[in-house]
């Protein structure tokens, strides 16, 4: 049996390991012809003037414009989204988990550790809350 995949989306923090999942997404979507989508989160900690705020949205801006040119040398076209997580209320696997919902995506495919700082574990949170609750199909690569 060979699942189709229509609908895919793929966080990006410009990690080498979100980089491995944005290529593997390119490979499902060569074969499906699936519509990619490409999402960076930005944590927002309590406090941050706009200017900082407006910083890291170029940040994330100039990673999923890499993503979105990978993805053109393939002829994929890609929609780019950009999620701001408050401080307290919410995190980068809740807004990546609202926007699984709010897309109706199929398949999400994810580094398995980002740019978070956690050196000592194998799985990131991130990779391992969505893996948890995501009520779609995940594939998270290493």
């Amino acid at each position: 049996m060979i699942l189709i995949f229509k609908n895919i989306l793929v966080p990006l923090d410009g990690s080498p390991a979100s980089l491995r999942a944005l290529d593997l997404a390119i490979e499902i979507a060569m074969r499906d012809g699936s519509k990619i989508t490409l999402v960076y989160v930005i944590i927002n900690p309590s406090g941050i003037n706009t200017k900082t705020l407006e910083d890291m949205k170029c940040v994330g801006e100039k990673i999923l414009c890499e993503g979105e040119s990978i993805c053109k040398q393939y002829g994929i076209i890609t929609r780019k989204i950009i999620r701001i997580a408050e401080a307290n209320q919410s995190s980068v696997a809740m807004e990546i988990y609202d926007e699984v919902i709010k897309g109706k995506y199929d398949l999400v495919i994810l580094g398995s550790r980002g740019y978070t700082g956690e050196k000592a574990i194998l799985m990131g949170s991130v990779a391992m809350s969505l893996a948890i609750t995501l009520p779609c199909t995940i594939i998270i690569v290493r």
